[in-house]
């Protein structure tokens, strides 16, 4: 095989996941999408890596030394095919070429100033983990962003064209397409999504993959496994003329054709290179079994000033401390229904994710869970969880309810911070408690019967007691699940009268007989 056909070969590859990958994201499902997409999921890196720390000897929590075994074989072909957030880069670079004049399009080989900032940022996303927080690895990690991308930015746009469409047919009455729940999202969400994403663009059109080489941890720990790689690419002697159209094609900015010096750390293996060389000018040499040495830079002082700068960020990263979201306090009014403040301390985490600190340690930020929600009960937060849980979803009970009989979240989670749920189980998975706030209910304010709260309760948590002539919530905590139903249907407002106070670890309610319950109930039939 030539090798001019292995950048064929990457860009079908690359694009097979990245489609598959954008469907899942989507919350478009199949009986071929599921399962590849959930197959490319397990070899995202840092997500297959935090599975791992959840279930050690699981095959779908191994895909990350699947990685590093391709890496040390060929260099980063995670960074040129596998990562989604790669492949969309290379989108935005051919775009961008379009509207560059033709000298503007060359890629022009630079030396590696950027490497104290590389394993910096590297070695700050690794001390922020072990000090348990994810804040780093959420604002940077690849498939994070991809995931941040396309459930905030394109899946809206989706669901929009998608209804569209639907109306569009049903005047036709055709009902082949169903509809999509829109979603709600934060708009700070949206607008650190938005950030994210015009950065990584101006970053590519501007530099090809700079992202990769400059702030991304997996381009960073990857590359350093690469720069000794087994095969990699390296040029020949005899056959190269010194033309440069492999240094102009160089996305990655790592060939110096002029000396010959490939720098294998940054090479991101996306064989622009071969397929421009007509001279076969470029070869993969076998590192171990070559005499010949490739020297890429002198980097014995650059490894003194790494040891130094990693010490230097551990000491300084111990006295950094954690933020917190703080909420002042608001007077309460209770001369009319819904005006007593209410807020759980902890934002409620979803069924499967066993407790805060869990679900807090492992999540990624992905949004996978929130575009895979059914009823749009799970919701980004921004900073919610405070620094540690920066951008992590929560449940809003304001906006939706947990579907008694749904494990979907807990299926797709691909890093293990929610854990994967039968639906027995999740029907007595406590997330939170349910409770009644007695001054702020219509009952109790403006004397008038309600008994919503009670009536979409899937457990029989809330009852209704004789209360004066009408009738009260009443709570039984031990069968109460925190599925949120009773604070969705609850009238009141702002505040509601019954909210769910979340269990910062998951606890297990008391079962109800298959004679008692639950009660079938469905989005569409909530009264309020």
């Amino acid at each position: 095989m030539q090798l001019s056909h292995l950048k064929k070969i990457r860009i079908g590859v690359s694009l097979l996941i990245f489609v598959f990958l954008l469907l899942f994201f989507l919350n478009i499902h199949g009986r071929v999408i599921d399962p590849v997409a959930e197959f490319f999921l397990r070899l995202q890196f840092f997500p297959s890596l935090l599975r791992f720390t959840v279930i050690t000897l699981a095959v779908s929590s191994l895909g990350f030394l699947l990685v590093l075994l391709l890496t040390f074989l060929f260099g980063r072909v995670y960074c040129s095919s596998i990562c989604p957030l790669g492949t969309l880069q290379d989108m935005i670079i051919a775009a961008g070429k379009r509207f560059k004049p033709r000298k503007k399009r060359r890629f022009v080989y630079t030396s590696n100033k950027k490497l104290i900032l590389r394993y910096s940022l590297l070695a700050a996303t690794l001390l922020f983990w072990i000090f348990g927080s994810l804040f780093l690895m959420n604002l940077l990690d690849p498939y994070s962003n991809f995931g941040k991308i396309s459930v905030t930015l394109i899946q809206p746009v989706f669901s929009m064209l998608n209804n569209s469409l639907v109306w569009l047919l049903q005047s036709f009455e055709v009902y082949a397409v169903s509809p999509m729940l829109a979603q709600s999202l934060p708009a700070d969400v949206v607008a650190v999504s938005m950030g994210i994403f015009g950065v990584i663009a101006v970053m590519s059109v501007w530099r090809g993959r700079l992202f990769c080489n400059s702030l991304c941890p997996v381009g960073s720990m990857l590359g350093l496994v690469s720069s000794r790689s087994l095969y990699r690419i390296a040029f020949d002697d005899s056959a190269c003329n010194f033309c440069g159209k492999c240094e102009r094609v160089c996305k990655a900015e790592c060939l110096d054709s002029k000396n010959k010096i490939v720098d294998h750390g940054r090479c991101i293996s996306c064989f622009n290179c071969f397929d421009s060389c007509a001279n076969n000018g470029l070869y993969y040499e076998n590192a171990f079994a070559s005499a010949k040495k490739v020297q890429v830079q002198n980097n014995s002082l650059l490894q003194i000033e790494k040891r130094s700068f990693f010490l230097t960020l551990a000491a300084g990263l111990l006295s950094v401390p954690v933020l917190k979201k703080m909420a002042a306090a608001q007077p309460a009014d209770t001369s009319h229904p819904g005006l007593v403040p209410t807020g759980t301390s902890l934002p409620v985490t979803p069924p499967g994710s066993v407790s805060h600190d869990h679900f807090t340690g492992k999540c990624i930020a992905c949004y996978l869970c929130v575009g895979a929600c059914p009823t749009n009960v799970i919701v980004p937060s921004f900073f919610d969880y405070g620094l540690e849980g920066f951008m992590q979803p929560k449940l809003d009970y304001h906006k939706s309810f947990c579907n008694f009989d749904c494990v979907r979240c807990t299926e797709v989670c691909p890093t293990g911070a929610i854990k994967k749920l039968d639906r027995e189980t999740k029907h007595i998975t406590q997330v939170g408690i349910a409770k009644f706030m007695y001054e702020s209910c219509i009952v109790t304010i403006d004397r008038t019967d309600c008994g919503a709260c009670s009536e979409h309760c899937p457990t029989k948590a809330v009852t209704m007691v004789p209360y004066n002539g009408l009738w009260l919530p009443e709570m039984e905590p031990d069968l109460c699940i925190g599925c949120g139903a009773c604070e969705y249907a609850c009238p009141t407002e702002p505040y509601k009268a019954i909210f769910v106070e979340s269990n910062a670890v998951h606890k297990e309610a008391i079962p109800l007989s298959d004679d008692h319950g639950p009660r079938d109930h469905d989005k569409d039939e909530f009264p309020f």
